[in-house]
Parts: C-alpha cells; sequence; structure tokens
C-alpha cells in the first residue's frame, strides 16, 4: 500500500489518499492515518461494485493525531481496482503555511491490519509514505466536485469548485473525456465540463454525443495548469443537518461515516444496547429534496413497537445525521421487546444513504454495520 505524493496550495484542500499498488481484495481492516492538523471535511471508501463502507473516528480539536478508520468490504472488491484509492480524507490547509513546506503523510503501520476475506488476515504489509509539500501560492486546488457521484447521463454537466482556476487550467476526469469545447471557467472558483463518454478521435474539439451513462463516484479529477498537476478523487458528500439536535453520545460525535453508493427507502439494524455496546445509525440525504423520516423499534419478528418507539424528523436536502439509536431518539431506555431499529422514509422519496454503527464507549471504537 502507499499514500500518494501531493502538492497543494496554503490555504487549500489536501486529499490524504491511501491506494494500493496492485490489485489486492480487502475485506475488511483497520488503520490509524498520520496526516497535517486541521479540520477533516469528509472520509469516502470507494470500490468497483460501490457497496464498501467505513467509519472515521476523528477526535475534536483538529491535531489529528488519534484518528481511526475501520473499512468494511461485503464482496471483497475493495483494492482489487488500483484506480480507486483505498480510502480518501479531505483536510483544509492553514492559510499560513508557506510554500515549499513538507508534511510526511503516511498510516500507522503498527496501528494497521487488512483482511481479504472475513477471517483471512495479510500478514505481511508493505507500505510506502508519502509527502504533502506546499505548493506555490496562486496554486489552483479543489474544494468539491458536484455531483459527487453518482450514475450521469452521457453530456451531464459536472462542476469543479476550488481557487486559483484560470483560462490555462485544464480538468480531466478519469473514465471519461472533456473535449475543450466543453469545458467553462465560470471565475476563478469554478469551472464547469461536460463529459463526453462516447469515442472521441485524438484532437477532437467536439463530442459526438453517442455515450453512454458514467459512473462518477470515486474518479481522478485531475487539475492541470502549466506544469503544476492535482489530482482529487470525487466522493459524495453532505454537512450535518443543523436543524437537528447534536448526539449525546461523545463517540458518535467523532464519527465521520463512510457510506457506501447504495440508498435505501427503508433499512433495518439489530439494535444492541448494554452497558457499554450501542447501536447507532448515520443517514445522508444527498438529493435535491427534503426527506421525511422515521425511525421505530422493532420486535424480534420485525413487528413495530409502534407508537411509543417511533421518532420523525425532517432530514434536509444535501444533509446528513450520526445518532446513538437508544440515548439520542428513545431517552436512554430500550423498550420491551425491542430487537431491532428500522429506518423508513415517510416523504420526499428520495432515498438516502445509511450505515449503521456499533460502538463501544469502554473500547472507544465505532465498526460499521451495513444495513438490511
Amino acid at each position: 500500500m502507499k499514500v500518494l505524493n501531493t502538492s497543494v496550495p496554503a490555504g487549500g484542500m489536501f486529499q490524504w489518499q491511501l491506494s494500493n499498488t496492485e490489485p489486492k481484495p480487502i475485506g475488511h481492516g483497520s488503520t490509524r492515518p498520520q496526516v497535517p492538523s486541521g479540520p477533516v471535511r469528509g472520509v469516502a471508501v470507494n470500490d468497483p461494485s460501490g457497496l464498501s463502507v467505513g467509519i472515521a473516528l476523528v477526535p475534536p480539536g483538529g491535531g489529528n493525531t488519534n484518528i481511526s478508520i475501520q473499512l468494511s468490504s461485503p464482496n471483497n472488491l475493495l483494492g482489487t481496482d488500483i484506480t480507486y484509492p483505498v480510502v480518501t480524507m479531505s483536510i483544509p490547509l492553514s492559510a499560513s503555511l508557506t510554500a515549499g513546506q513538507t508534511f510526511p503523510i503516511s498510516m500507522d503501520t503498527a496501528s494497521s491490519s487488512f483482511f481479504q476475506d472475513a477471517t483471512t488476515p495479510y500478514t505481511t504489509l508493505e507500505f510506502a509514505p508519502g509527502t504533502l509539500t506546499i505548493a506555490a501560492a496562486g496554486s489552483p486546488y479543489v474544494t468539491d466536485v458536484l455531483p459527487g457521484g453518482g450514475l450521469l447521463p452521457d453530456r451531464s454537466t459536472i462542476t469543479v469548485l476550488g481557487a486559483n482556476f484560470t483560462g490555462t487550467t485544464k480538468i480531466a476526469i478519469e473514465g471519461t473525456t472533456i473535449v475543450p469545447a466543453d469545458q467553462t471557467l465560470v471565475n476563478p472558483g469554478r469551472i464547469d465540463v461536460k463529459i463526453c463518454n462516447g469515442t472521441v478521435a485524438d484532437g477532437a474539439t467536439v463530442c459526438p454525443n453517442n455515450g453512454t451513462s458514467f459512473q462518477l463516484d470515486g474518479e481522478r479529477v485531475r487539475v492541470k495548469d502549466g506544469t503544476f498537476i492535482l489530482d482529487y478523487y470525487t466522493y459524495l458528500r453532505a454537512d450535518d443537518d443543523p436543524t437537528l439536535s447534536a448526539s449525546g453520545n461523545t463517540l458518535v460525535t467523532e464519527v465521520h461515516p463512510m457510506f457506501s453508493r447504495q440508498t435505501y427507502l427503508a433499512a433495518t439494524l439489530p439494535l444492541v444496547q448494554t452497558a457499554t455496546q450501542f447501536t447507532g445509525l448515520a443517514l445522508q440525504n444527498t438529493s435535491a429534496v427534503d426527506d421525511g423520516v422515521k425511525i421505530e423499534l422493532l420486535d424480534v419478528n420485525g413487528a413495530s413497537l409502534n407508537p411509543a418507539a417511533t421518532v420523525s424528523f425532517i432530514l434536509h436536502a444535501g444533509k446528513k445525521v450520526e445518532r446513538d439509536v437508544i440515548e439520542d431518539w428513545f431517552g436512554g431506555t430500550v423498550p420491551k421487546d425491542a430487537a431491532k431499529v428500522r429506518m423508513t422514509v415517510t416523504s420526499g422519496n428520495a432515498a438516502v444513504q445509511a450505515l449503521g454503527m456499533l460502538g463501544d464507549t469502554s473500547a472507544g471504537t465505532v465498526t460499521p454495520v451495513i444495513p438490511q
């Protein structure tokens, strides 16, 4: 494995990119990234099937000395396509950094373990750390790509947001083509491009408009301006919904969920609630439509314990939420016979991303649980 070298100007968006050097399946794994200080903006995992999930625990303060990551791939396809980094983590850099400064970017190999399936560990881990170099002032950088993923029809417009874009800045997206006529500099912080997913002849300036749809998730967006090159990997990202109160579980407030590409109108998790363990649920609405969401507790046979064991709220468009199911939604007490928790979209009809969490407050760990 390796962490990819990168160069970003002060004040820009740095993306830690952990990648396989050769195709190797990862069923599950854990690691601790070693990165510069700064607020973590988002973490993502990706594989060819889009089914892998993960959880990053990021302690408050922005020191980033104790971040932990847990990964799970139900079909062991994570790491089998080296065009996708195994994990990306985005961190805005301080504007006070100086051009030419370098920072080691790595992972703690002593705290890392990877399994090729559910039970078989890799006994030898070969790893190459990377270097973050602070680029010259005025160098371009990317803060976001909209949409961050999804299956897009040919000729869809993709917006690249960032800073220091000029008329000489060129965008390339791996897996598709951007012909010169389809790139528009809107302003120094935005470039719009149209994907051309058909067969394009060398040197062509016009798209033939005969392409198929394009899966954007996890693809490399390359920004080039003269000799300067920056690579950014796409992911769907939403901010916490400010209309919903914060979790009362300190461990949950540290969670950065890494959702799969799968979306749900309804999803069910087993309910665990002991002295130290708890079940959590993270939801992300990446659509343009507000969703009504119902959370209900079920018995072992899947029958609802309505009405006492039900809560409802609005998850706004472009927002996410992470909660301890019992502490945050049901007052800290498990109703009699409760064995499962179910999420249902009740209005809006936009399927949401969902990820279960099994937390342990004594161990200080949270592992991902794939909903059913």
